[in-house]
This record gives structure tokens, C-alpha cells and sequence, in this order.
């Protein structure tokens, strides 16, 4: 016997049922459907598993995500656009929906009769669509230069907030880390999780809402010193006190960009979208001065050493010392080689490793144990020497650390060997797919958010821009 009826959910959501009769139960008295529905003919029950659908997405929308919930009296299972099917539970949050229109079926699981319901929704072309996070442009992006990027964005951001949290190495625990500044989603703290980062928060870096990743980075600190005396300030409990460094950023007339988006490997056309909530860390922040980090990954240099990968390879594992009017400079370059399957791991870097090279001109891919290059995102920030911030004998940064250095810093044993970043995508997939097919898949240097489309990002926003107490040295509680 089988039976199918439709009925209306929100918008139009088809709902089939579907009845086979597994097990033949003789009606002599009592009710053994625990919950489920059941119906009797003949002398004989039928249990039914019931299946309902609570919340579903908008018939049309652009979002990138989707979140449904539903009851179920049976264990259940999803399969979305006729993919493979898995195992889900209520709610469900899906990421990485793309353009066009979405069919997910849901149905219960080793369960006799089997019950199932579908839900059907279209997500619309960003690019058609009007975004308001999106704006035209007559402006084309040019090749990169002979020896230098592959293909590269670069997004420019303003400050967000300070806090002592950081939710991936401790995950729901407020004050457990040292002091981080934050760009990027505007809502992010220790409480973080995918589905908030993807579907809350507006973004102070360019893009708005079709860039709520999340990026943050130990806050450089500096020696506060007395501007009548020159002599070290202290703080309440007569420690010497420190002050944070900014980084030049939000300013559309000096340049900041500050997070690019490049290929890590030579050959383009294997490099995949980075899937959204994949979480990354890059650098060690407990490195010692016995063991520098290697420069190709962290490091430093002042910008008036107009320093070069290709012709002037000229950079420090520690926080030179720059003489004003000079910039510090710092770039993080995070691993773009991805096992395919984990959005995070234990240690929060062994699901991504770095690319291997083997010479020629080819010679930069994936190693087999992480065999899917991704795009890889990197870190590039400026922090101006002034007055404000520079040691007063030398006017340089002399003295600087990072609240992540847990050692003495010295002039002999300057500061900033801990340099670290944390990076989770949280980009709109359409727009992930544009920076990669358009930009760096074509070999272009596509500035200030352009995506060499005709379109380009929104510009920044500050966020609260909140700054803590420094407390021991920004290491925190």
C-alpha cells in the first residue's frame, strides 16, 4: 500500500509520504506506536514515523547558507540536489549553497514506512541580482608583474575590536587568550560558530556582509612612556605599562591593504574555492628565541627596505628597528594546501600544510597528504613609527613585542618571534568563486576589491573598536 499527499509548508514545500508496510502488529489491545502515527485496518496497526518541517529558507533569496529545522520521531537523513545522501539532525545548517535553484530531501532513516519531506528554494546570481554590497566599476585590473604574484586580490579593512578571546583555540571560554585585534565580522568573540559567522554581523573589511570572514592577529604593543619626562609610565599596579600600535588601516588615502588572496601553487587551474568555515592558523605563537620561524611563512622588515621575494629577500624573524618617519611591516602567509575533508583539526594546522616545491617551472603543488590547494589568504600590515609610539632616545620601534611574545623581549632579543594569525572564511561562495575564477585564476592584480567584473566591493567600516586594559603585557588574565 502506498500513500502520497502534498500540503503546504511556509511557501511551497512539496511534502510526500510514503507508507511500506514492514511488520504486521495483531490489534489484541493496547498502543505501541511510541509517538508515531499510526493506522489501523483490518486488525492490524501501521506505524508511521512523523516528520515535520519547522523553518525553512525563503522561497528566493541570495544568501549562501541555508537553515532548516524540523522534528522527527525517527533518526533521518538529507540529501541536497541529488547528492550523496548523509546523516542530519534538526537544525540543519548547509554552507556553500550556490546560484540557481535547491531541492533538499529529508527522510527518515532505517525507519519502516519511511517518511520524507522536500524542500525547495532558488538562490539568486549575486551579480544580477543587485547586491548592495557590490558596486560598478570602469576601472580593469592589470596583469600581475613578471616574478611576482601568480594571481592576487587584495581587501582592504578597517579595525573591528580588541578582546582576550580567540574562538578557535579556546572555543566558548571568554578571557582565556592573550590580546588579539579583530577584523573583519563585526560580532566575532568567543562564542563563535559557523552558522553565526555566516548568516550575522556586518564586516569591517571590504564587502560588507559578502565578507564576514574572520581575521585576527596578536596586538603589537609598545612602551608607554611620560611625554614631559621621558621616563617609562607605569600602569595602577606600578608595572611598567604598555600601549597598542595600530596598523594603518581604514584610510582611503594612505594604503592598506592589509589581507590578500593569491595562489600558493603554479598551477592555477587546480586550485579549488576555500569551503566556507574552514579554519586556519598560521605561525607558531610559542615560538622562543632559540628557534626563529621560518621567514618564508612570518616575518618582518621596515619599508624602507623596499624588501622583495624575487630581488631584495631582505626580512626578520623579529620586530626590526625602524626609525621614524618608517613603517614596521609584517605579512603572514597562511597554508593553502587542504586534506579535503576537515574544516579544523586538533592542533588547528595539521588539516593544511604548505606547498612543496620540486623545482622546474611547475615545480609548486600540494603534497599527497593534503592533496586540495585552496586559495591562500595572507596577511600584510603597516604600522607607522610616530611619536606617539616610538622609543624616545632612538625614535624607532625599539622595545616593541607582540602580546603573544611569552619571553623577555630586549634589545638584544627584540620582540615579535610569536607572530601568528587565525583566519575562518566566512566570504559569500559566489564571491569566493568570482576572486578565484576571475582574478587569480586569469593572472590578474586585482586591487582595492576589484573583482575584474565590472564590480567591485563595498568600501570599509570601523567596527565598535573597542581596546581593553592591557593586562601583563597584553598575555591577558
Amino acid at each position: 500500500m502506498k500513500i502520497k499527499y502534498q500540503k503546504s509548508v511556509h511557501y511551497s514545500v512539496r511534502l510526500a509520504i510514503q507508507w511500506i508496510l514492514p511488520f504486521w502488529l495483531v490489534a489484541c489491545g493496547g498502543d505501541e506506536s511510541n509517538g508515531e502515527n499510526t493506522s489501523e485496518s483490518d486488525g492490524l496497526v501501521i506505524s508511521v514515523p512523523t516528520l515535520s518541517l519547522l523553518e525553512t529558507p525563503a522561497a528566493n533569496n541570495t544568501d549562501g547558507f541555508a537553515r532548516i529545522t524540523f522534528e522527527s520521531s525517527a533518526a533521518t537523513q538529507c540529501q541536497l540536489n541529488g547528492d550523496a545522501a548523509f546523516d542530519c539532525t534538526s537544525p540543519l545548517f548547509l554552507t556553500d549553497i550556490g546560484a540557481g535553484d535547491q531541492t533538499l530531501v529529508i527522510r527518515t532513516a532505517e525507519s519502516e514506512p519511511e517518511t520524507a519531506v522536500t524542500v525547495q528554494w532558488t538562490v539568486a546570481n549575486i551579480f544580477d541580482a543587485g547586491h548592495e554590497d557590490l558596486v560598478l566599476t570602469n576601472q580593469s585590473p592589470e596583469p600581475v608583474e613578471a616574478y611576482s604574484w601568480r594571481g592576487i586580490v587584495r581587501i582592504n579593512c578597517d579595525f573591528s575590536h580588541s578582546s582576550y578571546n580567540d574562538p578557535i583555540v579556546y572555543p566558548g571560554q571568554e578571557n582565556a587568550a592573550h590580546l588579539h585585534r579583530f577584523y573583519g565580522n563585526m560580532l566575532v568573540d568567543h562564542m563563535l560558530t559557523t552558522e553565526s559567522l555566516l548568516s550575522s554581523g556586518d564586516s569591517s573589511c571590504q564587502g560588507g556582509e559578502l565578507n564576514r570572514s574572520a581575521y585576527w592577529v596578536p596586538a603589537l604593543l609598545a612602551p608607554l612612556y611620560d611625554p614631559d619626562t621621558g621616563e617609562r609610565a607605569l600602569d595602577a599596579d606600578g608595572e611598567p605599562a604598555w600601549q597598542t600600535v595600530p596598523a594603518v588601516v581604514g584610510n582611503d588615502e594612505e594604503a592598506h591593504e592589509i589581507f590578500y588572496y593569491s595562489a600558493g601553487i603554479d598551477d592555477l587551474s587546480a586550485i579549488q574555492p576555500v569551503p566556507a568555515g574552514l579554519r586556519m592558523i598560521a605561525g607558531k605563537a610559542t615560538t622562543q628565541p632559540e628557534a626563529p620561524q621560518d621567514t618564508s611563512i612570518v616575518r618582518w622588515h621596515c619599508q624602507s627596505w623596499e624588501s622583495d621575494d624575487a630581488e631584495n629577500p631582505q626580512f626578520s624573524a623579529t620586530i626590526p628597528e625602524c626609525v621614524a618617519p618608517d613603517r614596521v611591516r609584517m605579512d603572514i602567509f597562511f597554508p593553502s594546501c587542504w586534506n579535503g575533508e576537515d574544516l579544523d583539526s586538533a592542533d588547528h594546522q595539521s588539516h593544511m600544510a604548505y606547498p612543496i616545491s620540486e623545482g622546474g617551472p611547475n615545480g609548486t603543488r600540494c603534497p599527497e597528504s593534503h592533496p586540495v590547494a585552496v586559495v591562500r589568504p595572507s596577511y600584510h600590515y603597516a604600522f607607522g613609527v610616530k611619536p606617539e609610539v616610538f622609543d624616545p632616545v632612538t625614535q624607532s620601534s625599539r622595545g616593541w613585542r607582540l602580546a603573544s611574545d611569552m619571553y623577555a623581549v630586549t634589545v638584544s632579543t627584540p620582540g615579535g618571534l610569536s607572530l601568528h594569525a587565525d583566519w575562518i572564511n566566512g566570504w559569500h561562495p559566489q564571491i569566493m568563486a568570482a576572486l578565484l575564477d576571475v582574478c587569480i585564476k586569469s593572472g590578474f592584480d586585482c586591487h582595492d576589491g576589484n573583482l575584474g567584473n565590472g564590480l567591485r566591493l563595498s568600501g570599509t567600516q570601523p567596527g565598535s573598536q573597542f581596546e581593553p586594559e592591557i593586562i601583563n603585557q597584553g598575555m591577558g588574565y
